[in-house]
């Protein structure tokens, strides 16, 4: 069993669950921003959106799922107080949607790590279905 809350990283969603649940759930407590792409500017929205997501103004991560030409960025919304991305994403979120601990925290479901290429090609190429992409520049 891994702990997401301490661990830094990305998180890789390896089993199926309703995408467009985690998004309206997000909604309550973060400002979602898509990025929109095509398979011609792919590549200029992913830079896009990390240079967005890396920025150090609050706290936000990313979400990139399968079968979506689209990148999120969720914010957390002003007034609420979270100690980190990690937190606010396993407080926030993934308790909420995935509904125990015992999901959350187990390695048949998530997969973290701080390979920014792996989350994104994992996706791309169908092992899992969704990552997401955390803040982890110093």
């Amino acid at each position: 069993m891994i702990n997401i809350s301490t661990q830094n990283g990305h998180r890789i969603i390896k089993k199926w669950f309703q995408p467009y649940m985690i998004l309206e759930s997000a909604k309550k407590n973060f400002d979602i921003i898509d990025y929109t792409f095509s398979g011609q500017n792919k590549f200029e929205m992913m830079n896009n959106f990390l240079a967005e997501l890396n920025k150090k103004d609050t706290i936000k991560f990313g979400l990139y799922m399968k079968n979506v030409n689209k990148f999120y960025l969720l914010t957390l919304k002003k007034g609420l107080s979270q100690d980190s991305d990690i937190s606010a994403l396993e407080n926030l979120l993934l308790k909420d949607r995935f509904g125990s601990d015992e999901i959350v925290n187990d390695n048949d479901w998530i997969e973290i790590t701080t390979d920014t290429d792996k989350a994104f090609n994992m996706i791309d190429l169908g092992k899992a279905e969704a990552a997401f992409i955390m803040n982890l520049e110093e």
